[in-house]
C-alpha cells in the first residue's frame, strides 16, 4: 500500500527541516545526490520505504572505495541517512 497522505506530509516536514529543498515538484537532499518525487515519494508502504533505504545506504557505505572523490561519498552518505533517519523515527511514531 501506498504512503498516505499524511504520511508523506510528515515526510516531506520531517526532510524539509532537516535542509531538504523543493525544485520542480521534486524535493532534493541537502547536497542534491538523491531525490524524491513529490506526488509519488514511493511506491510500496513505510516499513518497505525504511528497509529498502536502509539498503541503499548500507550499499553506499561498502561501495567506499569505488568512489573517486571521498567527499562526494560522504555526502551521499549523509543525504542517504538523513532520509533513513526521518523514516525510521515516522516508523517508530516520533518525531522526525
Amino acid at each position: 500500500m501506498p504512503l498516505t497522505e499524511s504520511q508523506r506530509a510528515d515526510l516531506f516536514a520531517a526532510l524539509e527541516s532537516r535542509g531538504w529543498s523543493w525544485n520542480e515538484g521534486f524535493i532534493y537532499a541537502p547536497h542534491r545526490s538523491l531525490w524524491l518525487l513529490g506526488s509519488a515519494p514511493w511506491t510500496g508502504d513505510l516499513p518497505d520505504f525504511h528497509e529498502r533505504m536502509q539498503g541503499r545506504l548500507a550499499r553506499v557505505e561498502w561501495l567506499s572505495p569505488e568512489y573517486d572523490d571521498p567527499h562526494y561519498h560522504r555526502k551521499v552518505m549523509d543525504d542517504t541517512a538523513s532520509l533513513v533517519d526521518v523514516l525510521a523515527a515516522l516508523l517508530a511514531g516520533k518525531p522526525a
